[in-house]
């Protein structure tokens, strides 16, 4: 009898197991497609609400490239959209909104780049530090290890449009949190005239052993007025 009730209770253990493995096949299926293929739908229709909304109609035909130093972008408060962030090597459907804070719920878990409030904002001298996911959760930053010196980044906002140059990326431990200090690695004030964009993600791509980390230099504006960069123009049409 005792035996009889040892095999039975043996069998019932191993069909609550098989039960939780399939929930958590599913809950991983659902978290590594469904989910992302949804929130990455959504922010993609953000980054075209925000376009819209942005829009100042038909663009003049400026007589320069040359718009002077880039204004520093107005503060927004947390969970607010700061702007749309493209990155041509990545194509057009990487393309994701900005928010303020990296709280998860805020920004994060929503597929946006997050903004670390502690950081600087573009067009300020220092370091204009983002976070985002690589697997999951829409984000559109799995191939940052694509990514590579000279490259272009452009964060489209209400006033006007930031170009960025890829310097450099690395790959540094979790703790190194001095990246995102006004001169990145460093405990230096921020330099005059010099405005950095700092991208960390996690690395391997489904892992947190390491942060990969994106360094670039914002080294041209346009307004609004003047329409888009050449470059960037057609990657907005097909974002």
């Amino acid at each position: 009898m005792y035996r009889k009730r040892l095999l039975a209770a043996t069998n019932i253990f191993g069909e609550l197991l098989i039960t939780a493995g399939v929930l958590v096949l599913l809950f991983l299926a659902w978290q590594l497609w469904v989910n992302n293929a949804l929130v990455a739908s959504s922010q993609l229709n953000r980054v075209a609400q925000n376009s819209q909304h942005w829009s100042t109609g038909a663009a003049t035909d400026p007589t320069t490239d040359d718009f002077g130093k880039p204004p520093v972008l107005a503060h927004v408060g947390k969970g607010e959209t700061i702007g749309n962030l493209y990155v041509p090597r990545l194509g057009a459907a990487s393309t994701r909104a900005v928010a303020e804070s990296v709280d998860p719920h805020m920004s994060l878990n929503r597929g946006y780049f997050g903004h670390y409030s502690s950081s600087q904002w573009p067009g300020q001298a220092g370091n204009f530090a983002l976070a985002v996911h690589r697997s999951g959760w829409g984000t559109g930053f799995a191939q940052a290890q694509l990514l590579r010196t000279g490259d272009r980044i452009y964060l489209e906002t209400a006033t006007g449009y930031y170009g960025y140059t890829v310097r450099n990326i690395e790959y540094v431990k979790p703790t190194s949190v001095d990246v995102l200090n006004a001169v990145p690695g460093t405990t230096r004030s921020a330099v005059a005239g010099q405005s950095i964009l700092t991208i960390t993600t996690c690395s391997p791509q489904d892992g947190n052993v390491e942060r990969l980390v994106t360094y670039a230099v914002l080294d041209s504006w346009r307004p609004r007025s003047a329409g888009p960069f050449s470059d960037l123009a057609p990657l907005m049409k097909k974002a």
